[in-house]
């Protein structure tokens, strides 16, 4: 199941039920119920089934799912562990390549010690790396790859 819902999957000129919703968002009807219940989902609760506009929630999805997202700055990745964005260790970083025009920034997380990672364009990586020494690097083995 997602962490967040997905507000793409929602029709927003028809009417959900509870369980409509929660088939919708990949989630648990109790889940939706506990939003209602909460005050965060708007719902009409005077007769039963429940129902909600889809207007109601692809808007409470799209918020959702916006809530947590975080804007790195230049010179920031992103510390899983830590689960928040920093400038890695001793301001040095790896770049991986993925393919031919994007690959991932990888540093180590002055805090905890764990990977931190940015995926970026390789022709942006002088905005976004800021003033981080850039090591570049081919793309790692794969597990499965060819032999």
């Amino acid at each position: 199941m997602p962490k967040l819902p997905d507000a793409r999957r929602i029709k927003a000129h028809r009417v959900y039920s509870v369980v409509e919703a929660a088939e919708a968002l990949g989630c648990h009807r109790q889940t939706v119920t506990r939003w209602i219940k909460s005050g965060a989902l708007q719902a009409d609760t005077s007769a039963r089934p429940w129902l909600i506009r889809g207007c109601d929630l692809k808007a409470y999805a799209q918020e959702r799912r916006c809530k947590n997202r975080q804007c790195l700055a230049p010179g920031e990745l992103f510390c899983l562990s830590c689960r928040k964005p920093k400038r890695p260790a001793f301001e040095m970083a790896d770049f991986i390549f993925d393919g031919p025009a994007h690959g991932r920034l990888v540093g180590l997380c002055p805090t905890c010690g764990g990977l931190m990672h940015r995926f970026a364009r390789h022709d942006r990586i002088a905005q976004i790396a800021g003033d981080l020494d850039i090591t570049m690097k081919g793309a790692l083995p794969r597990l499965n790859g060819p032999d």
